[in-house]
């Protein structure tokens, strides 16, 4: 059924904008983690000596993560939902094909799917996107029905404050440090402890898997670390366990002096304070805080502590760095790989008191020359705390988050009705003389107005911005439908958007699409924003020769695309004064409406119009209005239960005005009123959305 294809899509588009929002925003935390990540994607046709590889790598990882969080935070949103749709689907299907390509040949261990944050294995990321991918085409599929969460006034701020958010925060990463460290090498971090718990474990592991094989007789066999055999058997090799022989050790703590003896002892064990300047590469490191470091280092020899600086670089790049900057300090040498875990910033410092990281800063946060001093001597004292980042980067992220929650909840108390179903439940009489028992709280009142072939676009736009401001901050007691012209829909709904009106088209064709040139199908009806449509009224049944089997095609149509048909009945003048009205809309109902389910029933809205009344100067009485209305609820009640026909909304829609609304209204089985000539005009239209007060 349509209604739960709409679901699904609803959903597939919730959990696709949440995987994409967190998956990119956890990559915008670091990204030059993200970018190092791209260039060991890249790797084969990215050549890392190539002097603007790590540009490129650079402005893809922020193009990357800010697409992929924008693309989640405008699903979620629901703003430019075809677009969004289309750029899901396309990337997700990219990522599919990668990752199938990643799973076959393992050029990588982690896809960083998600940052440092969440390690997936490359079956684990496959699995993902062959999950998130038939979503994506939900969504596709559906696109133009996605529910939004904001109007056209009001969308420019939220996704505004998405891509502007998104951009700063990753700009503020990438300037300062990640606002989360999910590395190794964190502050806080005991790398004494951390390494020897590393050694312990990895020892263990070989311990465990480990075997010794031997052979006797021709025959070779394996044996544990505890259980060898005894001196009759020969030893052949040691077999190892090819996962802990291609293990990656978290903590590669391994600086080397300039004669290549290990420094890691000496620093580890250091009682005192130790800064370590860290660049994978002098040549591409900042010259922009040069001051800073030249005081940092000239204040740390003065104070007794340790000043290195620490790299991959070859001696011709440490030579020219020398010369650039005038650097005096010694120099230590270290794979660059764990540099790039160490720090985001080229140059960064870290510093070490006792083995533990006390303390990490990008060159753009180093303390200023007359603040060095200070700093240094703080580093002394054994309660000292380093800075956190600063939050402010989140801000405009946050604000962000703060309206969609908002603009769901909002959605979720429009659709779910509370308050007008609260006062509709205080406000609605109980009627003891109704045949059997009646849940009249539990139906909804409606005044629609139907303005035929009336008025030009500029007309109805004009009508529902007046309307609209004149129902504004108004407690309503029925809702309040708009019957249009074609051409009005897409323009009126938007204008609409925010306000109790709803909006409704006068027919839709009997065909799904197709060759029939003129033709306006449900689906078509629905992509506009219209959530109604009028079938069976007595003019289509009159002029255009629309009888019970087209008419049913066009409500199950309807249905099918989640429109709430108001559907027409009633009798001409002949019938009536034949006495003919009761089986006229019997068999109009039989005909047609008799044939849905009970479900589905219970979706269409009824509008008797007595057709003697439609556009003469005639009105029905409040008693043949009330007499005939508790007939079709009768014969309702008959077919599908009381329940049903106690929660049916049944209107009249015969010459209803402001002089007599109300009397109508009045009548326990009178729900509304679908008005015409009357809806023209909000002065005249007013008075009988009013007369339910």
């Amino acid at each position: 059924m349509i209604h739960l294809r709409h679901t699904c899509a609803e959903i597939a588009r919730v959990l696709i904008g949440l995987t994409l929002v967190l998956s990119g925003g956890l990559k915008a935390v670091d990204p030059i983690g993200s970018a190092l990540k791209i260039g060991e994607y890249l790797a084969p046709i990215l050549d890392e000596r190539w002097a603007y590889s790590a540009t490129v790598a650079l402005g893809l990882s922020f193009l990357l993560c800010a697409a992929e969080f924008l693309l989640g935070a405008f699903l979620l949103m629901g703003i430019y939902r075809q677009v969004s749709a289309r750029l899901t689907f396309v990337f997700l299907l990219g990522m599919t094909l990668i990752t199938t390509y990643i799973l076959i040949a393992n050029p990588i261990s982690d896809c960083g799917c998600f940052g440092d944050a969440l390690h997936l294995t490359n079956l684990e990321t496959f699995l993902k996107n062959l999950f998130l991918l038939p979503l994506s085409f939900l969504i596709l599929r559906d696109a133009r029905s996605l529910r939004h969460l904001y109007s056209r006034r009001e969308r420019w701020l939220p996704g505004i404050l998405a891509v502007v958010g998104i951009i700063f925060f990753m700009v503020e990463n990438y300037r300062h440090l990640p606002l989360f460290d999910f590395r190794p090498y964190r502050v806080g971090t005991d790398l004494r402890e951390a390494i020897a718990r590393e050694d312990s474990t990895m020892q263990a592991g070989l311990l465990a898997t480990t075997r010794y094989i031997y052979a006797k007789g021709g025959r070779e066999q394996a044996f544990s670390p505890s259980s060898l055999p005894d001196s009759t058997w020969t030893f052949i090799r040691v077999q190892e366990d090819p996962k802990l022989a291609s293990y990656q050790a978290l903590y590669d703590f391994a600086p080397m002096d300039s004669i290549g003896g290990s420094m890691s002892s000496e620093l580890l064990n250091d009682e005192g304070v130790t800064l370590l300047l860290l660049a994978p590469h002098w040549s591409r490191a900042s010259q922009g805080a040069l001051d800073e470091i030249t005081e940092l280092y000239t204040q740390s020899r003065s104070m007794g502590y340790r000043f290195y600086g620490l790299t991959a670089s070859t001696d011709e790049e440490i030579a020219a760095w020398r010369y650039l900057t005038g650097a005096s300090y010694p120099m230590l040498r270290m794979d660059a790989t764990p540099i790039r875990t160490m720090i985001r910033s080229y140059p960064g410092l870290v510093v070490l008191r006792d083995g533990r990281i006390i303390d990490k800063r990008s060159y753009v946060d180093l303390p200023e020359v007359e603040s060095v001093g200070h700093y240094l001597h703080q580093l002394r004292e054994s309660g000292y705390i380093a800075p956190r980042p600063s939050l402010a980067r989140t801000y405009p992220l946050l604000a962000w988050a703060a309206l969609l929650i908002l603009g769901f909840l909002r959605f979720w108390a429009r659709k779910l009705h509370l308050t007008l179903y609260l006062k509709r439940r205080i406000n609605y009489p109980y009627n003891i003389n109704y045949p059997y028992k009646r849940k009249r709280s539990m139906r909804k009142n409606i005044v629609a107005g139907n303005w035929k072939m009336n008025k030009t676009l500029q007309e109805g736009t004009s009508f529902i911005e007046e309307l609209k401001a004149t129902l504004s901050g108004k407690t309503l007691h029925c809702d309040v439908i708009i019957g249009a012209p074609f051409i009005h829909l897409a323009s009126i709904a938007r204008l609409a958007e925010g306000s109790p009106i709803g909006i409704a088209a006068e027919n839709c064709a009997n065909k799904a699409e197709g060759a029939y040139t003129g033709e306006v199908s449900a689906a078509m009806v629905a992509s506009t924003g219209a959530r109604y449509v009028i079938l069976g009224h007595s003019e289509r049944r009159a002029y255009y020769g629309e009888d019970n089997t087209i008419l049913t095609e066009k409500v199950r149509l309807a249905l099918e695309n989640g429109l709430t048909p108001i559907f027409c009945i009633g009798e001409v003048k002949e019938e009536r004064e034949a006495g003919k009205h009761f089986q006229v809309v019997e068999e109009q109902l039989a005909g047609t409406l008799f044939g849905l389910s009970p479900e589905d029933f219970s979706k269409v809205v009824l509008a008797y119009e007595p057709v003697w009344a439609i556009g003469t100067g005639l009105t029905a009485s409040s008693e043949q209005a009330q007499e005939i209305h508790a007939h079709i609820r009768h014969l309702i009640a008959k077919k599908f239960g009381a329940s049903i026909a106690d929660n049916c909304t049944i209107l009249y829609g015969g010459s209803c005005n402001a002089s007599n609304a109300k009397e109508l209204f009045a009548q326990p089985d009178v729900d509304g009123g679908l008005i015409g000539g009357a809806s023209l005009s909000v002065e005249k239209f007013l008075p009988i959305i009013e007369a339910f007060n």
